[in-house]
């Protein structure tokens, strides 16, 4: 396993901010705390952008909790384009690196779908292991698996992208959304 994919140490801070962030309720309406998430993933970027690290443990656990909402993180999958995926890559490296054990899954695939976008198909792997023993039922982890064994041009990313971020931003941010 490389740095990229190998976790920290266990951050306590990370874990006590972990314990104060509620997972979404479907059985109330998640619209609310979904766009919360997806401006969660805009600070994050931001923050790491500026600073190659996001320092505010209350943003990273609010990040981690709301990824394992798919509207979430399909729209911070979608978030990526041409010109940051490396911004991305790095970014999504550094939390994978961060997420304690229940987090980890949703990192991982956004972190092997950008890797295996620049080309990194052996890093692509490795981080779909890592989801894999985060959660071993996680959907987006076979698919991406079948994806890359495929060997599916890693341009198709970038025009599935191109489809269905418009419509993960739509359903967020007009709180329209089927869970």
């Amino acid at each position: 396993m490389t740095i990229l994919t190998s976790p920290l140490p266990e951050d306590s801070l990370l874990l006590a901010e972990l314990t104060k962030i509620s997972e979404i309720d479907y059985e109330q309406d998640p619209a609310p705390l979904q766009r919360q998430g997806a401006e969660a993933v805009i600070d994050f970027i931001a923050d790491f952008s500026a600073d190659g690290v996001v320092r505010d443990k209350g943003l990273v656990a609010l990040v981690l909790t709301r990824l394992k909402d798919l509207q979430v993180r399909d729209f911070a999958l979608g978030s990526v384009t041409t010109e940051s995926l490396e911004l991305y890559f790095n970014a999504w490296s550094w939390l994978l690196r961060s997420a304690p054990r229940g987090f980890i899954a949703p990192v991982a695939n956004l972190l092997a779908a950008v890797a295996y976008e620049k080309g990194d198909v052996a890093l692509a792997h490795r981080a779909l292991d890592r989801a894999k023993n985060d959660d071993l039922e996680y959907a987006l982890t076979r698919l991406l698996r079948q994806v890359f064994s495929a060997g599916w041009s890693p341009n198709t990313f970038a025009v599935m992208r191109e489809e269905l971020h418009p419509r993960v931003c739509d359903a967020i941010f007009s709180g329209s959304i089927n869970p």
